[in-house]
């Protein structure tokens, strides 16, 4: 596993990061508990030590399993957790310091912890002027229960206006070769002021590893048929035509389409790790099988070119 710095924080992540929103046991189809456990065992059996997850996961249920796991190895362990989001009213977006000491103390509780690595806005709030929610945070850093502040799902304005009142360790947005909107304001914006950027949904929830031979089809309830543009299945033959690609390229590496994806993805300008979602050990096994890919510039720049095309009519 590689590693590398969190921004301007004094926090080491690893290049993958588990991702547990499936984990959670909701919008992601059947659940295993037992494999899911086993995927957060196995994900730190195999050196990925950092793990991002919220409240929203399961209704808390992710974070409750991840305190299981990592009770007697919480020194180990670099956990990523968020705030902001009423799940009793609706996931009504809430970033008011009264709602985000109570959230931080049930984190704490679900994690069996005293602190959490990384606190990060799950979404931004209209509603709340900036500087209280950041007066918030920072007292939480100051009080030892938080190390570094992220923010997720942010955009350029939204970042900047942060910046204006507390530092910024790290911004996770949607970024992929099916999501490559951020390169052109906030990936630039996180490079000239040395916000680390943790993307997730890199392997595209499951598209960009080629086990789709159609376009799939899910329940309403899925993130997948909610969440995610690209399963739309207008967008099937640039898809496809990206899938091939990765195929094509990962054969000649004598590795697999994600590992492909997950290569591309850690090579962008800004990234300092990606989140990987998996909800079982085979997963995680096949998700690091990235992590020591290396691209040439010409697979780079025809992945860039395919990828820029997916959307085009």
């Amino acid at each position: 596993m590689l590693y590398g710095r969190l921004g301007h924080s004094d926090i080491e992540i690893s290049k993958i990061i588990l991702g547990t929103w499936a984990i959670g046991g909701t919008h992601w189809g059947p659940y295993d508990e037992s494999r899911a456990v086993s995927a957060i065992e196995t994900a730190l059996d195999l050196g990925i030590t950092t793990i991002d997850t919220a409240p929203a996961y399961g209704s808390g249920h992710a974070e409750e399993l991840i305190g299981r796991v990592v009770r007697g190895k919480r020194d180990r362990v670099i956990i990523a957790t968020k705030c902001g989001l009423d799940i009793a009213n609706g996931f009504v977006r809430d970033l008011t310091p009264a709602f985000l000491e109570q959230e931080i103390e049930n984190s704490l509780r679900r994690l069996g912890t005293d602190y959490i690595d990384l606190y990060q806005p799950h979404w931004p709030d209209p509603d709340t002027p900036v500087e209280y929610t950041m007066e918030a945070l920072e007292r939480f850093h100051a009080q030892g229960k938080i190390r570094a502040v992220g923010l997720s799902n942010y955009a350029a304005a939204e970042i900047s206006e942060v910046l204006a009142f507390a530092p910024v360790a790290s911004l996770q947005p949607p970024y992929s070769l099916l999501e490559r909107d951020v390169e052109k304001e906030i990936q630039p914006l996180c490079a000239r002021t040395g916000i680390a950027m943790i993307p997730y949904g890199s392997l595209g929830a499951g598209m960009l590893t080629g086990k789709y031979a159609e376009p799939p089809k899910f329940r309403k309830d899925d993130a997948r048929s909610f969440f995610y543009r690209f399963f739309d299945r207008r967008y099937w033959p640039g898809v496809s035509t990206l899938v091939d690609l990765l195929r094509k390229i990962a054969a000649a590496h004598d590795a697999k389409p994600g590992h492909v994806a997950i290569a591309w993805i850690l090579s962008r300008q800004a990234v300092a790790g990606t989140i990987v979602g998996a909800r079982s050990a085979e997963q995680v096994r096949d998700n690091i099988g990235g992590i020591d890919l290396a691209l040439s510039p010409e697979e780079i720049r025809e992945l860039d070119r395919v990828s820029a095309a997916v959307y085009e009519a």
